[in-house]
């Protein structure tokens, strides 16, 4: 049975309820509340995005790590494209875009530039100065005029990945140049260490041309001998 104190509620009670309610439905979200929550999806989205590595299956197998494991085989070595595919996505792709088409008018593309071939006056030592301190100012690429700013990598990436960086830029999207080896990126590295600002078109236009040498190739680890056999003693 029912408690009839509990259920007796006048009919000015209810009326207050129902006003409460609706005043609280009213009642307009925080304009802060929505900017925290949209702020947490822009970050949440951009972090998704720039370690997915593009969502492409050879950038994580979970099969074959789960084969390696199970058998006690070697893990195979990592493909070297795709270390150099995930380290442009996560440091150039939002710029210049997964596909190197840039954005119109903002940041200019990587697909047939002249500053990625190193055609015309471009030199593979101006592309490593630009990455390694930056760039600012008006620029042309591609008959196409650009001002804006680069963010400098010299204190984020080491020589080794700004070279697999672009040499990946150089082969990928219809591109075809040479190359860039990490040890000319040292070499640049060094002649370029008192340089604190972003580089311009101008200044670059002043410094000779120079072409990244073929990378030295990669000195092979000896191979691995199994361990004999136990010859058992012969029997007497």
């Amino acid at each position: 049975m029912s408690d009839p104190q509990r259920d007796s509620t006048s009919p000015q009670e209810a009326l207050d309820l129902v006003e409460l309610h609706a005043t609280a439905a009213r009642e307009p979200v925080k304009l802060w509340l929505l900017g925290v929550i949209m702020a947490v999806m822009f970050v949440g989205g951009m972090f998704l995005w720039a370690n997915s590595g593009g969502f492409s299956s050879s950038v994580y197998d979970p099969a074959r790590l789960a084969a390696g494991k199970d058998n006690g085989a070697p893990k195979p070595a990592p493909d070297p494209r795709m270390l150099s595919r995930r380290l442009y996505m996560q440091n150039c792709g939002a710029c210049h875009q997964p596909n190197g088409m840039g954005i119109p008018g903002t940041y200019p593309p990587l697909v047939g530039s002249e500053w990625v071939l190193g055609q015309e006056w471009h030199g593979d030592n101006h592309l490593v100065r630009v990455v390694l301190h930056g760039l600012q100012g008006p620029i042309t690429v591609e008959g196409r005029s650009f001002n804006n700013v680069m963010t400098p990598w010299g204190g984020v990436l080491k020589d080794d990945q700004i070279a697999a960086i672009l040499t990946y830029v150089r082969s990928e999207w219809g591109n075809s140049a040479p190359p860039i080896s990490k040890e000319f990126v040292a070499q640049v590295r060094e002649e370029t260490r008192e340089r604190r600002a972003a580089w311009t078109q101008k200044e670059l236009q002043e410094i000779p041309r120079q072409v990244s040498p073929p990378p030295l190739p990669e000195p092979t680890p000896p191979p691995t001998s199994s361990p004999s056999p136990v010859q058992s003693p012969p029997a007497a």
